[in-house]
């Protein structure tokens, strides 16, 4: 290394314009490329933080147009969901709200989501601080527990990125809720700023939406045949939020951002490799123009030795 960086030091000193064009070629190629990678990877390879984020699906039905819409499922739905050979875990969440702050001088509007109080199972993701929602927040039959779960950018906002946030109170609409936590900067659910426990009844009338991870190696199609018999019995007992005729096809939490952005992702991708492969060239054509005048130089010095 110490070679080379010696033989870079001299070439640069006697060719600096041949040095910093290579280098700014070089620079630009690999850099844009570097940058349009990042963005794929973050928004569809690696988007989320999540426990098995790869397995985690959304409910879909195709009506016999070809449309398809999200399934919203009642509580004892959702207990039938979870007892499903293919799922591996179930939580639910419902709703998202402007809440409004009332213990300050200048109120301001949160979005809030209200999940399971197995959520933070079902995510797997540690909280940054204190600890995320748990089965104890929400008991089954009975109201949950006034507790609250804050994002990373509300809490930065909100409190400064005061670490000492656990066990205070922040007032919602003129109801007192404990901080438990705090949740680290990846971690986001329908763009929420404060995540409630959700209370889950045997109300009809109350849908929500099911959030699943398959098993291990089950398959989408495979989830698909089991789950269209159990979607079919959820639509004979409410058959106006059902197509009269559907099909159930799952789709992974992130399809919806491949199918929109992933087409113009690649071809931005592309595009830059291109302009990587262009610097390329240039750096070979300058070194090879270099070679060839370097050796009609040496060619002429001999031919004026000889005469």
């Amino acid at each position: 290394m110490l070679q080379d960086l010696r033989f870079f030091f001299r070439e640069f000193r006697k060719k600096p314009g041949l040095a910093l064009t290579a280098i700014v070629s070089l620079a630009l190629g690999i850099g844009a490329t570097t940058a349009v990678f990042s963005v794929i990877y973050g928004l569809l390879a690696n988007p989320f933080p999540y426990k098995g984020a790869g397995r985690m699906i959304n409910l879909v039905v195709i009506n016999e147009s070809g449309d398809d819409s999200w399934v919203g499922v009642t509580g004892p739905q959702l207990a039938v969901l979870r007892q499903a050979k293919c799922v591996e875990s179930v939580a639910a969440s419902w709703g998202t709200w402007n809440l409004t702050t009332t213990d300050e001088e200048l109120p301001q509007d949160v979005p809030s989501i209200q999940l399971s109080g197995n959520a933070g199972i079902y995510f797997g993701v540690p909280a940054l601080l204190g600890r995320t929602l748990i089965p104890s927040d929400a008991p089954e039959g009975r109201d949950p527990e006034p507790v609250v779960v804050l994002s990373y950018l509300f809490w930065q906002r909100h409190f400064n990125s005061d670490p000492s946030v656990i066990g205070r109170t922040l007032q919602l609409v003129h109801k007192n809720y404990t901080i438990v936590g705090v949740l680290p900067s990846r971690f986001t659910w329908n763009d929420a700023d404060v995540y409630l426990p959700l209370k889950i009844t045997s109300d009809p009338g109350i849908t929500l939406a099911p959030l699943i991870r398959l098993k291990p190696g089950v398959t989408r199609a495979a989830a698909n045949a089991e789950l269209q018999p159990l979607i079919e019995q959820f639509a004979k007992q409410a058959p106006s939020h059902y197509p009269k005729k559907f099909r159930v096809r799952v789709k992974g939490i992130n399809d919806q951002y491949v199918e929109h952005l992933g087409q113009s992702l690649f071809l931005i991708f592309g595009a830059v490799a291109l302009l990587l492969l262009i610097g390329c060239a240039n750096v070979s054509i300058l070194l090879l123009a270099r070679g060839t005048a370097s050796m009609f130089t040496t060619t002429a010095r001999h031919t004026s030795g000889l005469v």
